[in-house]
């Protein structure tokens, strides 16, 4: 990705690159804070200066029979921050995979083209000196392994391997993706609060249909933008162009809420409202439902948006997002939802990360 503006499907990752990626990165994780930023990107950065560009590549572009791992953090962010990786912990998580399978990865994909997961994935392949594919299984970030679109095509994620900052790791063999999960976050505190985590290893050819194409080089355009810190307004119309995004509204905070209301003890969230009243337009007001991610819109009631839409706020004074961490009341936002992949609004798609995964049992605006 060496020239300016739109970044194609087929190019490479420069240390230049980093800043954008992180902020395309942050876009499709919009309730994830800076915590790491300055390390994370101090540590992509400097790998790439020594190990030169990674080559980003169209699944179709390599050779079908490639073998292919996926790689991604699982755990706390703050965790991470607490014990930040030694650096070589993803290295190791794919090499267990290698060994086991007694198979040599010619290629890299993250698990989630967003968060952290989005850059340790550019970390990997350049630690292992192999291309980065231009696709992932989420289109944006999800809380589950299995909640992927290889998943829904058939493709196991096991075996898997997880690597702690403290070097100790968990190796899981089952057939069941749900399962899988849960047998990783059992460990996920025990091995330091958060984990390397190298899964899903198929071949090039398989993922042509069961990843999501083109979401590595999208994160890299929408970073540019978000970069370019230019009018909100303008920001939206080009974010739109990219992401499909639209405005919901703009208003201002009047209420943040901290609830105990019980939710899906699968799903590691803490449910919380947002109470927003419109600026202008039709003077509504707006709840916002946060779980680890905003997962629902309602403007007086009715339902306006919902996961699995990505939704996320934009800081009006500042042209830049607003992490769910950030937020204060007064504060004037613009409420966005940009469509996720459209996997995601299938039957199954919809049973495993729409709204009654979070405990709204409501049918999704498009369904209705």
């Amino acid at each position: 990705m060496t020239q300016p503006g739109y970044v194609g499907a087929s190019s490479s990752i420069t240390a230049d690159d980093v800043p954008a990626f992180y902020e395309g990165a942050k876009f499709y994780s919009p309730a994830v804070g800076d915590a790491n930023k300055s390390s994370v990107n101090s540590w992509l950065a400097g790998l790439l200066d020594r190990n030169g560009p990674v080559p980003l590549l169209k699944v179709e572009g390599v050779p079908p029979e490639t073998p292919c791992v996926s790689v991604c953090v699982l755990g706390s962010g703050s965790a991470m921050a607490d014990l930040p990786p030694a650096g070589d912990e993803f290295e190791l998580a794919v090499r267990q995979i290698e060994r086991l399978q007694r198979v040599e990865f010619g290629a890299v994909y993250p698990l989630a083209a967003a968060t952290i997961s989005a850059l340790v994935a550019v970390v990997t392949a350049a630690q292992l000196r192999v291309p980065l594919l231009d696709a992932d299984g989420m289109g944006r970030a999800f809380a589950l392994i299995h909640h992927t679109s290889m998943h829904l095509s058939g493709v196991s994620p096991t075996p898997l391997a997880a690597v702690g900052p403290t070097g100790e790791s968990v190796l899981v063999e089952v057939p069941a993706g749900p399962r899988a999960d849960r047998m990783l976050r059992a460990n996920v505190d025990t091995v330091g609060g958060w984990a390397a985590l190298a899964a899903y290893p198929t071949t090039a050819g398989v993922l042509r249909r069961a990843a999501l194409p083109g979401t590595v080089s999208r994160i890299a355009n929408v970073g540019r933008l978000l970069l370019d810190r230019t009018d909100p307004d303008l920001l939206v119309t080009r974010l739109g162009a990219i992401t499909g995004c639209r405005r919901l509204a703009r208003g201002r905070i009047a209420e943040l809420e901290h609830l105990s209301r019980p939710s899906d003890v699968t799903i590691p969230a803490h449910p919380s409202s947002l109470v927003v009243d419109e600026v202008g337009g039709l003077g509504r007001q707006l709840r916002i439902e946060l779980r680890s991610e905003i997962v629902a819109v309602f403007a007086d009631g009715a339902l306006i948006a919902g996961a699995p839409d990505l939704m996320c706020l934009l800081d009006v004074s500042r042209g830049a997002l607003a992490t769910l961490d950030s937020l204060e009341p007064g504060d004037l936002i613009d409420v966005l939802v940009t469509p996720a992949d459209a996997v995601w609004y299938s039957p199954r798609g919809i049973e495993m990360v729409g709204m009654g995964s979070h405990g709204i049992p409501l049918a999704h605006p498009r369904r209705r």
